[in-house]
């Protein structure tokens, strides 16, 4: 159905971000992002992490959604999802003290549930280690999904501008075998007793 079509990151947008349940985190240069400014904040329902097989997939994150909703419940945690640039921050609804914290450029992919008010993301945890993280809201996660996709675009832009800053830094002459290849050979005995030769 269309509500389970996964959707690259770089199609997606503001629009149609609100009503698609599966997003592969793959950034693209042609999406704009929002400058990096105060985060995105949501009340939620922290269900949890459980270990899984692969980095991306809706029937993955629908998996997890389903055996964490039915776990124990006294491991919930009410949360206020703080959704920066670089990281995802879970601040305790109880204490303000910080839960967790997952860095933006490791999740690979996210989902709506079959019901929108369940959300998962997937997390690196290590080589072909991945995490799923479930969250519960009264009302949709569209929002949630979407401040997320734009966190990822926007660290991917900040990403671009600093490789370019670095590009425009760099002496042609300094970097690369072929330029040191050429230093070499302006600096070897055999290149000047040849060009002695010639002058000869």
């Amino acid at each position: 159905t269309a509500g389970e079509e996964e959707t690259a990151m770089s199609g997606c947008s503001e629009q149609s971000a609100a009503t698609t349940t599966a997003i592969a985190v793959s950034p693209s240069s042609t999406v704009p992002a929002p400058p990096p400014q105060q985060p995105c904040r949501f009340e939620t329902l922290y269900l949890g992490y459980i270990r899984v097989e692969k980095e991306k997939g809706t029937d993955v994150i629908h998996a997890a959604i389903e055996k964490l909703e039915n776990s124990n419940q006294t491991n919930w945690e009410s949360v206020t999802m703080e959704i920066h640039v670089s990281t995802i921050n879970l601040i305790k609804t109880a204490d303000r003290t910080l839960l967790a914290e997952h860095r933006v450029r490791f999740v690979s992919f996210m989902a709506l549930g079959k019901q929108e008010h369940h959300l998962g993301y997937i997390v690196h945890g290590g080589p072909r280690i991945f995490y799923c993280h479930v969250y519960q809201s009264d009302s949709s996660c569209a929002d949630m999904a979407r401040a997320i996709q734009n966190a990822c675009n926007a660290r991917y832009q900040l990403l671009l501008a600093k490789q370019e800053e670095m590009k425009r830094n760099q002496k042609p002459e300094s970097t690369g075998i072929l330029s040191f290849w050429k230093r070499l050979k302006k600096k070897s005995p055999e290149t000047e007793r040849r060009s002695l030769a010639t002058k000869g």
